[in-house]
């Protein structure tokens, strides 16, 4: 009698089992290595680091064969370096205006073009539906591999050596850059401006509101306690707030 045949599934991981799991060449190592700043001690680790979850039917892997642990992993170890490197960035500024950076710097969209920017993709080993998958508003398979890369050096080598590959790779400029900009809403501004100078956050108030209904015109204050006030108008709440927020930080800033 003929006996059934396996699902393909099982087929797959049977024919795997001799297969030889995927590596880098010398050539490609030394590279990759190069551009990073790091040389690994253990392959195995750089080689886990770099092997997607999608190659595991293929070469009938287990728990530890593709790069999702040290994913796990290494998303912690880039949150307490990048805690670190802001805390000691900006000893002035409060707890808030810092979190707004730290979720922006360890977001999956940086550590995307983290890995863009070290040319990562050539690199790992995916299957054939992943090579061109790029879905969604970043390149998640990228971003998880910096992740893993994270962790690989730190198992390698420990924190120090992880927390100089993230100094070095890292996106710093670019990206803190956007929560200082010049025109960005002049209510932020001015609390980060607080944050910065461990002040009290801005208080303000409406004075009046005149005009006629069609066109009215409001008045509001803005106060930081110690550091002074300002008023002015707008043909809303919100428009004069900022006005007034604008104008208190002209103030402040030529104090500084």
């Amino acid at each position: 009698m003929k006996r059934p045949a396996r699902p393909k599934r099982t087929r797959l991981r049977a024919g795997a089992k001799a297969r030889t799991r995927p590596t880098l060449s010398t050539q490609q190592r030394g590279k990759l290595e190069e551009i990073i700043g790091y040389r690994f001690k253990n392959e195995d680790l750089l080689t886990r680091a770099l092997t997607h979850p999608s190659l595991i039917d293929d070469f009938g892997g287990g728990v530890g064969f593709s790069n999702q642990r040290l994913e796990f992993l290494g998303d912690r170890v880039l949150g307490l370096v990048m805690a670190e490197i802001l805390i000691n960035k900006y000893p002035k500024e409060r707890e808030g205006h810092m979190t707004k950076l730290f979720h922006h710097l360890v977001s999956g969209p940086t550590c995307a073009a983290v890995g863009a920017k070290i040319n990562l993709r050539d690199y790992l080993f995916l299957d054939a539906s992943m090579k061109h998958n790029r879905s969604g508003h970043y390149d998640k398979a990228v971003a998880d591999g910096v992740e893993a890369l994270i962790a690989a050096i730190y198992h390698d080598s420990g924190l120090d050596a992880a927390e100089r590959f993230i100094k070095k790779c890292w996106i710093f400029d670019t990206l803190t850059k956007k929560a200082s900009e010049p025109n960005a809403n002049p209510k932020t501004r001015l609390s980060d401006w607080c944050g910065a100078h461990q002040a009290a956050y801005a208080v303000y108030a409406t004075l009046s509101q005149d005009g006629p209904a069609h066109a009215p015109v409001f008045t509001v204050q803005v106060e930081v306690d110690g550091h002074g006030s300002a008023t002015a108008t707008g043909g809303n709440k919100q428009e004069a707030e900022k006005a007034a927020a604008a104008a208190l930080l002209d103030k402040l800033e030529q104090n500084d």
